[in-house]
């Protein structure tokens, strides 16, 4: 299994972001460096360009949000070739325009995800690749909370909160392995494999160090920034990485938590 946290990616996130969050895109970097990402590259729900900016710098790229705010920080960063304000439902950005497209942990969120998966498809070139983190259908159950109230009898508790903690996040789609493949095969992909990514312990710690990491999703809310001093929380970098690379290591490393789907649109010569 590929380390979930290496220190040069937590050097570079952890002085953006709250470290719980900073937790779960480290292990999507890891994953993610494997495949061989071609420009022009389309990112759906590109966010504030952080994870670009560290994933594919330099690659000819555009990268998609319907959050204004978050364009014009990515825009700032310089971590795409352009970046556009749109709705991936409504329009692909461009008839086959794509060599390859991202969409890290965007899908699940989109209410009309059959849209998003058409058009993300007519955006791509014949051939072009199809990557996305998906969340697993049951990832909560590995919360500690969730696992203590089931323990203690409370079944019923441990499902509610679960369903709170998804709907906190805005989890609209949530499926096992072959709900995501039919979802995108539906679309027109050619779904090359699934891969469960992201531990069981990289969940736990989630969890450990959400409600430290809560002063960052408020700031977030109130002013589009995690973080307003990142200078000097470079300064922290290196006791949170061992803090964190310790809880990782306390609990489970099976996959658990969410899917990695690799995916073509068919080239011309396989559909004729």
């Amino acid at each position: 299994m590929t380390a979930e946290l290496t220190r040069s990616d937590f050097d570079r996130y952890f002085p953006h972001t709250p470290l719980a969050l900073c937790i779960k895109e480290c292990a999507r970097l890891a994953v993610l460096r494997r495949e061989n990402l071609e420009a022009p590259l389309l990112d759906v729900g590109c966010g504030d360009g952080l994870f670009a900016s560290i994933a594919f710098p330099g690659l000819q790229s555009l990268g998609i949000d319907i959050n204004d705010q978050e364009v014009a920080l990515a825009a700032a960063r310089g971590a795409y070739s352009r970046a556009i304000t749109a709705d991936i439902t409504q329009a692909p950005p461009g008839a086959a325009d794509f060599q390859s497209c991202l969409a890290n942990c965007s899908l699940e969120h989109i209410p009309a995800l059959d849209r998003a998966l058409a058009h993300i498809f007519e955006s791509l070139r014949p051939g072009g690749l199809f990557l996305t983190f998906v969340p697993q259908r049951d990832w909560t159950r590995d919360l500690i909370s969730h696992q203590v109230l089931r323990a203690l009898g409370a079944r019923a508790l441990a499902d509610q909160l679960s369903a709170a903690v998804d709907a906190f996040f805005k989890h609209h789609h949530l499926y096992d392995e072959e709900g995501w493949r039919e979802m995108v095969e539906r679309a027109g992909f050619v779904v090359e494999r699934i891969e469960p990514c992201l531990s069981s312990a990289n969940t736990k710690a989630f969890e450990i160090f959400l409600l430290p990491s809560l002063l960052g999703w408020i700031s977030k809310k109130l002013t589009n920034r995690y973080t307003h001093l990142p200078f000097l929380r470079r300064f922290f970098a290196l006791p949170a990485y061992l803090l964190a690379k310790t809880t990782l290591g306390l609990f489970d490393q099976t996959p658990t938590a969410e899917f990695f789907i690799v995916a073509r649109r068919p080239s011309a010569a396989s559909v004729s």
